[in-house]
This record gives structure tokens, C-alpha cells and sequence, in this order.
């Protein structure tokens, strides 16, 4: 049976942590939902997972030391996991080669500028509907 998604907020300001968990929340996005600073640890949480009929949808900042959004991006796309996972980015980076190599993951499906905003929130249920209910 699949399950509605588990989402992850990763990003290294514990604000905009703080603002993106309330909007998901207040969107009531999943019921499940984690809050990293951490991009290796949320990688290695990610990598803890069962396999089997999981979705993941990850709101990822891409500025962020020891480990930028780019690089956990690339070690998630290497891992041979079967789960169904789909990113946004949430940056505050307005650079156009940043939204031009947003569109070579297959796992991006959105590129958002911080902080997240109600209507981006909205417009994203909208956007996955049965996705995001576990249809």
C-alpha cells in the first residue's frame, strides 16, 4: 500500500526551518515530516528507509556549508533506491545557472526562491493532488 509522502525540509537556517515547517504544516502536506540542518544527516536518514512503496518529497536549500544542495542532490541521484521521490528547491539563490541545473535532475520538480510562500505551497497540492494523498 502506498503511503502519503514523508517530506523533508533541509536547510542549515534554523528560521527558515521554523517558516517552511509551518507552512507545510499549515498546508497539511503529510502528517509525517522532518527537519534537518544537517544535509548528511537527512541523506543518511533517507538512506535508513525501507524501500518499498515509500514517497519522499524534499524541500532543499541549496546554499549551505559542508555539504550544498548540489552535492546531496548528486549522492541521492547515485543511490539505487526505489523509492518515489520528488525535490524542490528553496533557495535564496536568483542564479540562472542554479535554475538552469535545477532542470537537469530528474528528481527536481520545482525551484522556489525562499522563504517559502503560502501560495507556492498551495499551488504544489494542487500541482501532485493524488500524489500527495497516497494515490
Amino acid at each position: 500500500m502506498v503511503k502519503r509522502p514523508l517530506i523533508y525540509i533541509i536547510d542549515d537556517d534554523q528560521i527558515v526551518l521554523l517558516l517552511h515547517k509551518l507552512q507545510v504544516t499549515k498546508q497539511q502536506l503529510s502528517e509525517q515530516l522532518l527537519v534537518f540542518s544537517d544535509p548528511k544527516i537527512a541523506l543518511e536518514s533517507i538512506l535508513s528507509l525501507p524501500n518499498e512503496n515509500q514517497r519522499l518529497l524534499i524541500f532543499l536549500d541549496i546554499n549551505m556549508p559542508e555539504m550544498n544542495g548540489w552535492e546531496f542532490l548528486e549522492l541521492l541521484e547515485k543511490q539505487n533506491l526505489h523509492v518515489d521521490i520528488k525535490v524542490i528547491l528553496v533557495t535564496s539563490s536568483l542564479s540562472i545557472s542554479d535554475k538552469k541545473k535545477a532542470t537537469e535532475s530528474d528528481l527536481v520538480i520545482d525551484f522556489w526562491e525562499k522563504p517559502m510562500e503560502p501560495v507556492n505551497v498551495i499551488q504544489l497540492k494542487d500541482q501532485l493532488g493524488d500524489w500527495l494523498l497516497g494515490k
